[in-house]
């Protein structure tokens, strides 16, 4: 268990940096580049630093799993140190719980508030977008607060005393099992991902006034959205089979929490991919040199830096003789006769 729960602290701290740096990239390009920071950008920061709240969550996690001082050296259950081990476990469990809810509920948000700004000219996706948006805070916020008074009082859910008493048949009558709630949570967010990353699929397909190139390349970058769908589904098969039974609860704690980063951390680099465009563009351009113009091949030199141009001759005639020839200017063979004036011409005839 210990190694696992290693495993499972550097998995959260390297997705919690990397998503980091993603986000710090998305403000660079907003900000910088583009000249303008939205709500969506905001709620979006505000949601990586609440996943940074997890690592340190998996960090106490993974220290109240080790239940090996709760043995004395003649094998016998060193009870208060159990229950005391117990009721750490529980409490950060109970915060794990809420927050991963409050993350999810803000990573949602930041991307839904960003697709009502893009469908603003179809007057059905953007109520779709707004009907969703309003879906998704009512249903979190009334998952948090079942989550919060699962038991009643809420300190009942991390007494150490209580979970004791489990184990010898006694179960707390002012609590609700949590199990329903885990599998509740796991496939809300199974639905709303697949819902959400691939509902500006057909929005960007039918933008007839934009070329098929960039609206395929549109749909190619949302497409990225497919990991954190992907993400979900494997969590809620974990917490499927977490769920199943005691022993299995001690052996899929490490997986819960390893999924649980990577599901969050998904859709929060995928959500400020698209933001990065500028910032690949702009490499791009200093990587790749642009073509040299016809000029640059008929008029050499033309760079300060270069040697000075000789003097271009005129390109008017000239009365005198050209460069290299030894003939001189000989007027017309036939001058023409001025032309006589109109009054005269009328007097003539």
């Amino acid at each position: 268990m210990a190694a696992y729960g290693t495993l499972a602290i550097v998995v959260a701290f390297t997705l919690s940096s990397l998503s980091t740096v993603v986000v710090a990239l998305r403000f660079y390009a907003r900000y910088y580049l583009v000249g303008k920071l939205g709500p969506a950008d905001w709620v979006m920061l505000a949601a990586l630093i609440a996943t940074w709240g997890t690592p340190v969550l998996n960090y106490y996690q993974v220290q109240y799993t080790d239940y090996s001082t709760t043995i004395d050296s003649k094998g016998n259950l060193i009870v208060d140190e159990f229950k005391r081990i117990a009721s750490g476990g529980l409490l950060t469990m109970w915060i794990f719980r809420l927050n991963y809810i409050i993350n999810h509920l803000l990573i949602k948000t930041s991307i839904l508030l960003f697709y009502s700004y893009v469908v603003s000219a179809s007057r059905a996706y953007y109520w779709t977008v707004r009907i969703m948006l309003g879906f998704n805070i009512m249903s979190c916020l009334a998952m948090a607060l079942v989550s919060v008074f699962i038991c009643n009082p809420p300190q009942l859910s991390w007494d150490g005393d209580v979970f004791y008493k489990e184990f010898f048949g006694i179960f707390p009558t002012q609590c609700i099992n949590p199990s329903p709630l885990w599998l509740t949570q796991a496939s809300y967010n199974l639905a709303t991902d697949a819902i959400l990353w691939l509902l500006p699929v057909p929005f960007f397909l039918n933008l007839r006034a934009m070329p098929v190139r960039k609206r395929v390349e549109l749909v190619a970058i949302f497409s990225i959205g497919i990991v954190a769908i992907s993400a979900s589904a494997v969590r809620l098969s974990v917490t499927i089979r977490w769920l199943s039974g005691f022993d299995e609860l001690g052996l899929l704690f490490t997986s819960i929490l390893v999924w649980s980063q990577v599901e969050q951390h998904s859709g929060i680099i995928a959500a400020s991919l698209p933001f990065l465009r500028p910032i690949f563009r702009k490499l791009v351009k200093k990587m790749i040199p642009r073509s040299p113009s016809p000029e640059f091949k008929l008029v050499p030199n033309i760079s300060p830096q270069g040697p000075p141009m000789p003097p271009r001759p005129p390109i008017i005639p000239s009365p005198v003789a050209t460069f290299g020839s030894d003939e001189s200017f000989r007027p017309p063979p036939t001058p023409l006769s001025p032309i006589k004036p109109e009054m005269e011409m009328f007097h003539t005839v």
